[in-house]
């Protein structure tokens, strides 16, 4: 992390996992999805990466010290999901561990936005979960927080 010692307007934080990260793009660029953002979003800001290779929004829920990271924001992108699909999370799981990261979050006034769960190959039956997870974030965690489709902007529209 580096630091500087300046006013900003918002202190905003990426929570994800290696997507967030900035995994895939090429080495020692500043190409992945929040960099770009931060930049658009300007100097007046702080940013924060919290991406975590391999992170789950298991790993979040457990209210430890990487969400106590995120707690110290003004705003917290979440973009978590992935990763529960590919390890045998269930879908009330990873269901429930995205309200609660959200409303931990909101409970240390932190504004939330989360995104839904990026597409990716996730097989037969993590498609039916995956669709059904990010129908529930559109639909239900839209009343209680901002959210983002990601799925017409990174990916197709199916796995």
């Amino acid at each position: 992390m580096i630091g500087c010692n300046r006013k900003v307007e918002q202190k905003i934080a990426y929570l994800g996992d290696s997507i967030t990260q900035g995994i895939g793009t090429p080495l020692n660029s500043y190409s992945h999805w929040n960099s770009l953002l931060s930049d658009r979003l300007g100097f007046k800001n702080a940013y924060w990466n919290l991406g975590i290779g391999f992170a789950r929004a298991n790993d979040a829920a457990s209210d430890g010290v990487w969400l106590d990271k995120a707690k110290k924001m003004d705003i917290v992108t979440i973009c978590l999901g992935v990763n529960d699909l590919g390890r045998g999370y269930t879908e009330d799981e990873i269901k429930s561990n995205l309200e609660k990261i959200v409303k931990v979050l909101q409970s240390n006034n932190v504004r939330t936005i989360l995104f839904t769960i990026p597409p990716f190959d996730y097989g037969e039956e993590n498609n039916k979960k995956w669709r059904s997870i990010n129908s529930f974030i559109l639909n239900e965690m839209s009343k209680i927080t901002e959210t983002y489709d990601v799925v017409p902007i990174w990916g197709k529209d199916a796995p």
